[in-house]
C-alpha cells in the first residue's frame, strides 16, 4: 500500500477533495432517487410494472445502486480521505484493508442490481433473460467466498498478485456478462432509448478497463492509483443518468 505522508502535500489535498464530492455527491443522489421512488410509488396502487410505472421502477434500482456504491466506497474512503489530511491513522492499514474488503463485496452486488434493472425495465416478466441473471449470481457467490479469504491479506501493504487476480477473475466476468445483459436488453428496448443503455454499457466498459490495473498492479506501482479517479467518474455518469435521464 502506497505511504500517503510520502505524497506531496497538495496531491493528498486534491485526492482528499476529490472522495469527498463523490461521496456528497452520490449521497444526493440517493436522496433524489428515493424521493422519486416514493412520490411515484404513492401515484400508483400496484406492484405490476406497466410503461406507466417505469420511471419509479428506475428510480427504486437507481436508489438502491447508488446505495450500493456509496455505502460501500465510503468504508475506505472515509479512512482514506482522514490519511490524506492527516498524514496517517491509527490502525491505518487495517481499516484501509477492512474498507476495501467491504467495498469489493458491495461492488459485486452492484452489478446484480443493474442488470436486474435493465431487464426490469425492458422485459416481460417471463422474458427476462435468467441465464445472465443466474450466472451474475452464482459468480457473486463465487467472488464474495473468495473475498473473504485469508490469504487476501487485505490489511497487508505487501503485493499479493496472484490473490488479486484470483479474486477479480468472477469480478471480470460478471462485467462481461452485464454488458452481454445490456446488449439483450437493447434488443428488446422499446421503453427507453437505446442512448440510454449505450451510457451504462460504455461507463461499465471503461470503469472495469480503469479498475483492473489498479487491482492487480496497485501496490507495486501505486502511481496507477490515479486511474481509481476515471473510474469513479465512470460510476458517477451512470448514475446520474439513471436518476436525471
Amino acid at each position: 500500500m502506497e505511504k500517503t505522508d510520502e505524497k506531496p502535500f497538495g496531491a493528498r489535498i486534491g485526492e482528499a477533495g476529490f472522495c469527498i464530492i463523490y461521496l456528497v455527491y452520490v449521497f444526493i443522489l440517493v436522496f433524489i432517487m428515493k424521493n422519486k421512488y416514493d412520490t411515484g410509488m404513492l401515484a400508483t396502487d400496484t406492484l405490476i410494472v406497466t410503461p406507466e410505472h417505469l420511471d419509479t421502477y428506475r428510480f427504486g434500482f437507481g436508489f438502491l445502486l447508488a446505495i450500493a456504491l456509496v455505502g460501500g466506497d465510503a468504508f475506505h474512503l472515509i479512512p482514506r480521505i482522514l490519511v490524506n489530511i492527516k498524514g496517517s491513522i491509527p490502525r491505518q492499514d487495517f481499516f484501509l484493508g477492512l474498507g476495501n474488503l467491504i467495498s469489493s463485496i458491495t461492488m459485486t452486488v452492484f452489478y446484480n442490481l443493474l442488470i436486474a434493472m435493465g431487464d426490469t425495465l425492458e422485459y416481460h416478466e417471463s422474458q427476462y433473460n435468467l441465464f445472465v441473471e443466474r450466472s451474475i449470481l452464482v459468480l457473486t457467490f463465487i467472488r464474495i467466498f473468495i473475498l473473504i479469504l485469508p490469504w487476501n491479506k487485505w490489511s497487508s501493504g505487501e503485493p499479493n498478485r496472484k490473490w488479486a487476480v484470483i479474486r477479480n477473475v468472477p469480478f471480470v466476468l460478471i462485467g462481461i456478462l452485464t454488458v452481454v445483459g445490456f446488449f439483450g436488453v437493447i434488443n428488446h428496448a422499446v421503453n427507453y432509448p437505446i442512448s440510454f443503455y449505450v451510457i451504462i454499457i460504455i461507463t461499465v466498459i471503461l470503469s472495469f478497463l480503469f479498475y483492473i490495473p489498479v487491482a492487480i498492479y496497485g501496490k507495486e506501482k501505486p502511481k496507477l492509483g490515479m486511474l481509481m479517479i476515471p473510474k469513479t467518474i465512470c460510476y458517477m455518469i451512470m448514475l446520474s443518468v439513471i436518476c436525471f435521464h
